[in-house]
């Protein structure tokens, strides 16, 4: 073989290695991957579920170190290694981005969050708290979601809602019992949602209620 064919050969061989080579899959690919794939209802109701959570276990170490500045916002995660992070379901928001929705329990403290997955730079881009349930012996807070167009723009919008209760101590020693429920609307605009103020936001607490634990 003569020098020049040899080295013709060595190229052909060099492409063929190349177009054979897989991409290293990223870390936030391998987490899209826990998510099972289903199709949303025209309105879902997002609420923690009375029994035990179904679905796969996602490593703490990989959800944390990957999407840990994404949970900061979730202040009583304080230590995530003893977090049990359990993926739900993936869904389509529109054509560039998927929704993940996210379980975390972390002693009797539970969480649900949807994670925007952005399959154009296919990665995780922002979070939204949807369903929680925390706090202590004075007093705990529920939130539970709706996911719907609430504008009629063709998009999914989120209403979010939420009950806190309390125990306060009155002159007489005693313990009052005290619930406030309110209710917050994001309209999905542009690549993301967005916190809207409404003029009757008692309308939201109405017509899209939660489940109460009390």
């Amino acid at each position: 073989m003569s020098q020049r064919s040899f080295s013709f050969a060595l190229l052909v061989v060099g492409l063929l290695a190349a177009c054979n080579r897989t991409t290293p899959q990223s870390k936030e690919v391998a987490i899209l991957n826990y998510f099972p794939t289903t199709t949303l209802s025209d309105t879902t109701h997002l609420e923690l579920p009375d029994e035990a959570i179904s679905g796969d276990t996602i490593p703490t170490p990989l959800f944390f170190k990957t999407l840990g500045p994404l949970m900061q916002p979730v202040d009583y995660i304080v230590d995530s290694t003893s977090s049990t992070v359990v993926a739900l379901q993936r869904f389509s928001i529109n054509e560039r981005y998927d929704g993940c929705l996210v379980h975390l329990t972390q002693n009797w403290f539970k969480h649900q969050s949807v994670l925007l997955f952005d399959k154009q730079t296919q990665r995780f881009s922002d979070r939204f708290t949807v369903g929680e349930w925390y706090g202590g012996e004075g007093g705990q807070v529920l939130i539970g979601s709706w996911l719907f167009d609430y504008n009629g723009d063709g998009n999914n919008d989120l209403v979010r809602r939420t009950i806190e209760h309390s125990m306060t101590p009155t002159p007489e020693g005693e313990a009052e019992e005290k619930f406030f429920e309110s209710g917050e609307l994001l309209l999905w605009q542009k690549n993301n949602w967005v916190k809207t103020t409404i003029k009757d936001s008692a309308a939201l607490v109405k017509n899209y209620p939660i489940r109460s634990v009390w």
